[in-house]
Protein backbone atom coordinates (compact mmCIF):
# COMPACT_ATOMS: atom_id res chain seq x y z
CA UNK A 1 0.00 0.00 0.00
CA UNK A 2 2.95 2.33 0.71
CA UNK A 3 4.94 1.50 -2.18
CA UNK A 4 1.45 2.71 -4.41
CA UNK A 5 1.09 5.45 -2.47
CA UNK A 6 4.50 6.30 -3.47
CA UNK A 7 4.62 5.56 -7.10
CA UNK A 8 1.62 7.79 -7.39
CA UNK A 9 2.86 10.70 -5.59
CA UNK A 10 5.83 10.11 -7.40
CA UNK A 11 3.82 10.08 -10.86
CA UNK A 12 1.96 13.44 -9.62
CA UNK A 13 5.40 15.46 -9.17
CA UNK A 14 7.46 14.25 -12.17
CA UNK A 15 3.93 15.09 -14.29
CA UNK A 16 4.09 18.47 -12.48
CA UNK A 17 8.04 18.98 -13.50
CA UNK A 18 7.06 18.19 -17.01
CA UNK A 19 3.94 19.72 -17.00
CA UNK A 20 5.42 23.14 -15.66
CA UNK A 21 8.30 22.89 -17.83
CA UNK A 22 5.57 22.85 -21.17
CA UNK A 23 3.36 25.24 -19.25
CA UNK A 24 4.49 28.19 -21.74
CA UNK A 25 3.29 26.15 -24.31
CA UNK A 26 -0.17 25.07 -22.51
CA UNK A 27 -2.86 26.95 -21.22
CA UNK A 28 -4.78 24.07 -20.15
CA UNK A 29 -3.40 20.53 -18.37
CA UNK A 30 -2.26 18.91 -15.19
CA UNK A 31 0.53 21.35 -14.49
CA UNK A 32 -2.23 24.12 -14.62
CA UNK A 33 -4.50 22.51 -12.11
CA UNK A 34 -1.42 21.59 -9.85
CA UNK A 35 -0.50 25.48 -9.95
CA UNK A 36 -4.08 26.62 -8.96
CA UNK A 37 -3.39 24.61 -5.66
CA UNK A 38 -5.43 21.73 -6.70
CA UNK A 39 -4.51 17.78 -5.93
CA UNK A 40 -4.17 15.27 -7.99
CA UNK A 41 -7.21 13.51 -5.84
CA UNK A 42 -9.30 16.34 -7.48
CA UNK A 43 -10.06 15.13 -10.90
CA UNK A 44 -8.82 10.99 -9.80
CA UNK A 45 -10.73 10.53 -6.75
CA UNK A 46 -9.75 10.21 -3.01
CA UNK A 47 -8.21 6.14 -3.85
CA UNK A 48 -4.33 6.61 -4.42
CA UNK A 49 -4.50 3.10 -4.78
CA UNK A 50 -7.03 3.19 -7.72
CA UNK A 51 -7.12 6.94 -9.63
CA UNK A 52 -10.27 7.06 -11.45
CA UNK A 53 -9.96 8.73 -15.12
CA UNK A 54 -11.78 11.86 -14.78
CA UNK A 55 -15.34 12.39 -17.23
CA UNK A 56 -17.07 15.47 -18.10
CA UNK A 57 -18.65 15.27 -14.87
CA UNK A 58 -15.83 15.43 -12.90
CA UNK A 59 -14.38 18.39 -15.14
CA UNK A 60 -17.99 20.45 -14.65
CA UNK A 61 -17.37 20.64 -10.69
CA UNK A 62 -15.54 23.49 -12.04
CA UNK A 63 -15.64 24.23 -15.48
CA UNK A 64 -19.49 25.55 -16.87
CA UNK A 65 -19.47 23.97 -19.91
CA UNK A 66 -22.57 26.28 -20.82
CA UNK A 67 -20.11 29.29 -20.66
CA UNK A 68 -17.36 27.19 -22.60
CA UNK A 69 -20.31 26.54 -25.45
CA UNK A 70 -20.88 30.44 -25.34
CA UNK A 71 -17.12 31.10 -25.58
CA UNK A 72 -16.43 29.29 -28.38
CA UNK A 73 -19.68 29.67 -30.48
CA UNK A 74 -17.52 31.76 -33.51
CA UNK A 75 -14.90 29.39 -33.67
CA UNK A 76 -15.14 28.35 -37.02
CA UNK A 77 -15.95 25.90 -39.07
CA UNK A 78 -18.33 24.87 -36.25
CA UNK A 79 -17.91 25.00 -32.08
CA UNK A 80 -16.02 22.56 -30.96
CA UNK A 81 -17.85 22.43 -27.92
CA UNK A 82 -20.99 21.82 -29.58
CA UNK A 83 -21.39 19.06 -31.69
CA UNK A 84 -23.89 17.64 -34.05
CA UNK A 85 -22.74 14.04 -32.41
CA UNK A 86 -22.74 14.84 -28.74
CA UNK A 87 -24.31 18.39 -27.93
CA UNK A 88 -22.14 19.43 -25.53
CA UNK A 89 -21.70 16.35 -23.56
CA UNK A 90 -18.18 14.79 -25.47
CA UNK A 91 -15.46 13.63 -22.63
CA UNK A 92 -13.40 16.60 -22.27
CA UNK A 93 -10.64 14.18 -22.36
CA UNK A 94 -10.69 13.04 -25.20
CA UNK A 95 -9.28 15.92 -26.72
CA UNK A 96 -7.51 17.82 -23.25
CA UNK A 97 -5.28 15.56 -22.12
CA UNK A 98 -3.50 16.21 -19.24
CA UNK A 99 -1.03 14.35 -18.44
CA UNK A 100 0.22 14.81 -22.48
CA UNK A 101 -0.17 16.59 -25.45
CA UNK A 102 -3.80 17.69 -26.45
CA UNK A 103 -5.70 15.86 -29.38
CA UNK A 104 -8.10 17.32 -31.91
CA UNK A 105 -10.92 14.12 -31.53
CA UNK A 106 -12.78 15.59 -34.06
CA UNK A 107 -10.43 15.16 -36.62
CA UNK A 108 -10.76 11.22 -36.70
CA UNK A 109 -13.19 11.71 -39.43
CA UNK A 110 -13.65 15.37 -40.32
CA UNK A 111 -10.53 17.79 -41.41
CA UNK A 112 -11.50 20.91 -39.17
CA UNK A 113 -8.22 21.43 -38.19
CA UNK A 114 -8.89 22.71 -34.72
CA UNK A 115 -5.74 23.71 -32.82
CA UNK A 116 -6.15 22.32 -29.09
CA UNK A 117 -5.13 24.28 -26.21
Amino acid sequence: MKMTTLIIASLCAATFAFGTAQAADQKFGADRHVGMGLSCETCHGPDKANPQEPTIDTCKQCHDVKALVEKTKDVKPANPHMSPHYRDELECTNCHIMHGETENFCDQCHQFGYKVP
